[in-house]
């Protein structure tokens, strides 16, 4: 009998899936089940995959054309035959004794098991702050658990000190409750599908639990794509930030909308990141500084950014950025992203 299925989404993660695929190898629970999905990639991940599973009865590869993070997790949730679901990501890594420990949590009435997870950097391993108390999640806990995934930047219940809401990888999902609820990724979202599922998921929870032990390791991935240069960043948040409205409107709540402005604070970020000053971008400084102006000045961008004070983002960068972009100040957001391309090459 499958306890655990591990579903790894992986693309071009050539240098760090080995380490991956070991961690889930040497889980010291041995009804785990492992399946590889091999979105695409255009290095030499298929090979790794095949070449274990080889040497794994335990192992299952599924080899697609590339979908998205998305439509891969899909592939592995209808091929999962355990009890319960345990996402990765190719170029992050599992405690060996994560599924073991979590095993006694693992009861038929609860629908997510949520844990804790350190960050790996250029070889040094980062804690993350979170609660260190035992949290039994009921009704009215999912919803304030659909705030803090939607807001992201804290101030809520279940703000980021305490547990992380909104990934998809610090948690375990009991596969009938998926199954039941017909609960799966969006497939038309280029980025943050997985903070959607999780705001559907909470949306048909009826119990879990968060408990704080480490048992994963992300990766710092500067190659990854929520790190490099993104041209049609702007349009693909269109789409999301209209999704993620729905959403919130559906709730007929003001805490949701005021959760959904906070979040479109956080996406013009990205695109400033991303796009409009990243070194990569091959357009002039006044070309880019017009492109912001005109974003900033566009809904829901300028309500949003007008509605959220510099004091409800936590950490200096964070409230820094966020007055250079509520200010309009292109100049500073310029300046403060050279600046961080700088503290990365001498990482």
């Amino acid at each position: 009998m499958v306890k655990v299925s591990f579903v790894v989404a992986i693309y071009n993660v050539e240098k760090y899936l080995s380490r991956c695929i070991e961690s889930l190898i040497h889980q010291e629970m041995k009804e785990v089940e492992i399946i590889l999905v091999n979105d695409g990639s255009k290095d030499g991940c298929l090979k790794i995959c095949n070449a274990y599973a080889a040497q794994d009865a335990r192992i299952t590869v599924i080899d697609q054309k590339n979908q998205g993070a998305g439509a891969a997790r899909n592939s592995g949730i209808q091929a999962a035959q355990g009890e319960w679901i345990f996402f990765v990501d190719g170029d992050d890594y599992v405690d060996a004794q994560t599924a073991v420990t979590l095993s006694e949590y693992m009861q038929p009435d609860l629908d997510v098991i949520c844990f804790t997870n350190a960050v790996s950097d250029n070889g040094r391993i980062k804690t993350v702050r979170h609660s260190e108390q035992i949290i039994c999640f009921e009704r009215e806990d999912f919803v304030e658990l659909q705030l803090s995934t939607l807001n992201r930047i804290g101030r809520y219940k279940y703000e980021m000190d305490v547990v992380e809401p909104a990934c998809v990888w610090n948690k375990l999902y009991r596969r009938e409750f998926l199954q039941k609820n017909g609960l799966a990724f969006a497939t038309d979202m280029s980025r943050l599908e997985d903070i959607y599922f999780s705001l559907q998921v909470y949306d048909k929870a009826q119990k879990g639990i968060y408990v704080p032990i480490v048992g994963y390791y992300y990766q710092i991935n500067n190659s990854s794509v929520t790190h490099r240069y993104q041209k049609n960043v702007i349009n693909e948040f269109q789409m999301i930030n209209a999704r993620f409205k729905q959403f919130a409107e559906s709730k007929n709540d003001p805490r949701f909308m005021r959760a959904f402005a906070e979040r479109v604070t956080t996406h013009i970020r990205t695109c400033t990141v991303l796009y409009l000053c990243n070194a990569s971008n091959p357009k002039g400084y006044r070309v880019r500084r017009e492109m912001f102006m005109r974003l900033r000045m566009t809904e829901p961008y300028r309500s949003a950014v007008e509605q959220v004070g510099i004091f409800d983002y936590k950490g200096y960068k964070e409230r820094i950025l966020a007055l250079a972009v509520k200010w309009k100040w292109f100049w500073m957001c310029e300046l403060l992203c050279r600046l961080n391309d700088i503290r990365q090459k001498l990482a």
